[in-house]
């Protein structure tokens, strides 16, 4: 397969999931079986939550990397996995859209709007045990370990975020800490899974996983630039979330340490005033002016070439040419 330099992220990830389409369909098909098995009260909940298909970024990469071994691995057997990383990312979001009062989620109400906290809170627990119990028969022991642990990776990063809501002064080695778990561990997870799935040496493995966390740190910036607008196409969620509720993301945290103190200043006391109509605009012009969006982009970039090159020490096949041409094109992507 030949990508040009100017395939887009969404060209890419079409390509990528026809090449496992096998993979994805039958994942789907399980966490359908999942809803549809559930008590009355959750089976509802779970087919509306399920039905809002996402662009499924992490079960593509399991499958990807699960079947670019020397033999193809039982369609089962990744549809499981998929599902578990599936259905962990979903009661993520679930959760997440409560933390952050977020309304609006692929271009539907969020959970927690539609039924409340209480019934939101526990659809989220309950899509998490589903999850934990997809892979609870894998002969790999490794892999259920992998997702319990993406898991608790998720939330201790959930937890620093919260610990970290309102000041302005966060270290850029915290926001990493922060993204390390609440984005970046589980697609290190999705791509651990898939190696593990193909049966690659256990140096292959770390390698995927570097490449898996890579690819999470940059997803996740790149989505602290879409919260602004920035390179954003069909934006499915609301802007200026992240300020709204006091989080300081890249862009803020570099433009904090690189302008004059009067600039620092005036921008600190905007952030204390985000309520107002008219003032996230102001913050984002501000960032604009400066070079804290590009210089967010380069670290994004920077991300993108780390896993690049680790790609290139991996065999040469189809799925890991498609894996490094995803990770090349998403620093263009726009939703």
């Amino acid at each position: 397969m030949n990508f040009s330099g100017h395939s887009s992220f969404q060209e890419v990830l079409q390509t990528a999931r026809t090449q496992v389409q096998e993979y994805l369909n039958r994942a789907d098909e399980t966490i359908i079986a999942v809803a549809r098995s559930a008590p009355d009260g959750v089976s509802e909940r779970m087919m509306k939550l399920i039905q809002r298909k996402g662009k499924k970024v992490r079960s593509t990469v399991l499958a990807l990397i699960a079947t670019a071994g020397k033999e193809l691995p039982e369609v089962d057997r990744v549809a499981q996995a998929c599902a578990g990383i599936e259905l962990l990312h979903l009661a993520s979001l679930v959760h997440d859209d409560i933390i952050d009062g977020t309304t609006l989620r692929r271009g539907e109400r969020t959970a927690h709007v539609e039924w409340g906290n209480k019934v939101a809170v526990l659809m989220g627990d309950y899509i998490l045990s589903q999850a934990m119990r997809a892979v609870i028969h894998e002969k790999e022991r490794e892999i259920p370990l992998e997702l319990s642990s993406a898991a608790n990776r998720l939330i201790v990063g959930e937890i620093c975020e919260l610990d970290s809501t309102g000041d302005v002064n966060i270290s850029l080695e915290r926001y990493n800490r922060i993204i390390e778990g609440k984005t970046a561990a589980l697609i290190e997870a999705s791509a651990r899974i898939g190696a593990f799935i193909a049966g690659f040496s256990k140096d292959d493995v770390e390698k995927f996983g570097k490449i898996g966390s890579h690819f999470g740190i940059a997803f996740q910036i790149i989505d602290d630039l879409l919260d602004y607008g920035v390179g954003a196409s069909n934006l499915d969620k609301a802007k200026f979330t992240d300020i709204s509720n006091g989080l300081t993301t890249l862009p803020l945290i570099l433009y904090l340490q690189h302008e004059p103190e009067n600039n620092k200043q005036a921008m600190q006391e905007l952030l204390t005033r985000t309520a107002e109509a008219g003032v996230p605009e102001e913050i984002c012009r501000r960032l604009q002016k400066s070079s804290a969006f590009d210089k967010t982009k380069e670290m994004a970039m920077q991300h993108i070439m780390d896993a690049s090159e680790i790609s290139d020490s991996l065999p040469k096949n189809e799925h890991i040419e498609t894996l490094k041409a995803f990770l090349l094109s998403m620093a263009e992507r726009g939703n």
